[in-house]
């Protein structure tokens, strides 16, 4: 049954989006003469680089015809409105704006279309000929991902890269010509070069686990999920950080609270830590917390292998790494990049909670300096530091035609 619903709803995308082609090029052809450009992130926020290049074409370049794409009554929408009326996720005019655009722009791996990659890529023939997919991507990539990405498979007409050495890895691994894979930075860390000295915050935010998803991501978890999730490492792990007495009252001794926030992918899983909030320590969730003003407002961030650190160290405040499962990490999760942890991270590499409990107790007393050696370490890794991510972005996407 359950495959039957997925072939009919497969089956619903298809007749959509023929039914859109048909509607562009019979009724609606003067959508292909607007230059359309059309942005989006996963259909439900707008938080990434995607809103913070849509926001800077609609401060910046009012004149262009510019459409945001997101899901009716996303706690994001309103960030949305304020620019112009969104375009709907998935609904016929999304088809026919994606079909119609001259740039389809997105920080996720499939430009800004209505449906899967499976769909979408099989169909993008639908598209104007002279279409152009731009992947802002969301975040630096460091480990080696799944080779759907290889530019054989997606043909991409350009791709953001934060540095050098990142850029040159997208080229050799994936397949990316120069052209494409250019070094133009992150659009979101426009808004990070900008940030304001930060609270008395302590951010905890570590990436997902492939094999611990819920699943159904999009719902809390069920109680037999959780059962198995509580006996995890992954738990058990940030249990022991999140209740460590030392750590709870050297933060409130210093008036820090610790804000753990888990993987979009995890988020299922909240109601398992709650137990754990109190006066010192807040379990945060998606629908009520940005993921970029939290880092922008702490001081301090905990995490393991999420490439947020990137943004943190671009803010250059101090960070550390809690890697108690690393070999199981890199068999079952994402395969090791050019980027080795003990030699290029930013921050000390820890796989016991209690040298974390350590190192932030230090920090604190420190009143959360960074060291040198890793502000060194940055800024030899970035190619810029500096608010100018939009614009070179928008200068490339030009240059394409």
């Amino acid at each position: 049954m359950a495959r039957i619903k997925r072939y009919l709803r497969y089956l619903k995308h298809i007749v959509k989006l023929i039914a859109a082609y048909i509607a562009v090029h019979v009724f609606r052809r003067g959508l292909l003469r607007e230059d359309l450009w059309l942005v989006q992130e996963k259909h439900t926020e707008a938080r990434d680089n995607g809103y913070h290049f849509y926001a800077y074409l609609r401060e910046k370049h009012p004149e262009l015809h510019a459409y945001y794409v997101i899901v009716k009554g996303s706690p994001d929408e309103e960030k949305i409105k304020k620019y112009g009326p969104p375009i709907a996720a998935e609904s016929f005019s999304h088809c026919m704006y994606w079909i119609a655009a001259k740039y389809s722009v997105n920080s996720q791996p499939y430009g800004a279309c209505p449906y899967p990659t499976n769909i979408s890529y099989r169909f993008r023939s639908l598209c104007r000929k002279d279409q152009k997919t731009v992947y802002l991507k969301h975040g630096i990539y460091k480990d080696e991902l799944a080779h759907d990405l290889d530019y054989a498979n997606t043909h991409f007409s350009l791709v953001c890269c934060a540095a050098k050495i990142e850029q040159e890895f997208i080229q050799k691994t994936y397949g990316y010509p120069p052209n494409v894979a250019q070094l133009l930075g992150l659009c979101r860390f426009d808004r990070l070069a900008k940030a304001e000295p930060p609270k008395k915050q302590i951010l905890v935010m570590p990436t997902f686990r492939k094999w611990l998803k819920a699943e159904k991501i999009e719902f809390d978890a069920t109680d037999a999920e959780c059962a198995r999730f509580r006996e995890s490492d992954f738990y058990r792990n940030y249990e022991t950080l999140l209740t460590d007495e030392r750590l709870l009252s050297a933060a409130r001794a210093r008036g820090y609270s610790i804000v753990f926030y888990l993987h979009y992918s995890l988020q299922s899983y909240r109601k398992a830590f709650l137990p754990f909030q109190n006066s010192a320590v807040v379990i945060a969730d998606r629908q009520h917390y940005d993921v970029q003003r939290l880092m922008m407002e702490s001081a301090v961030m905990v995490t393991d292998f999420s490439s947020v650190f990137f943004d943190f160290a671009y803010m250059k405040r101090p960070e550390i790494f809690f890697q108690f499962d690393e070999a199981v990490f890199r068999k079952d999760h994402y395969k090791t990049g050019y980027f080795d942890y003990r030699r290029d991270a930013f921050g000390p590499v820890y796989t016991a909670p209690e040298e974390v409990t350590n190192e932030l107790i230090r920090l604190l007393g420190e009143g959360c300096a960074p060291r040198k050696e890793y502000l060194d370490k940055a800024a030899r890794f970035f190619a810029f530091f500096d608010s100018g991510n939009c614009e070179r972005t928008y200068n490339a996407i030009r240059q394409l035609g």
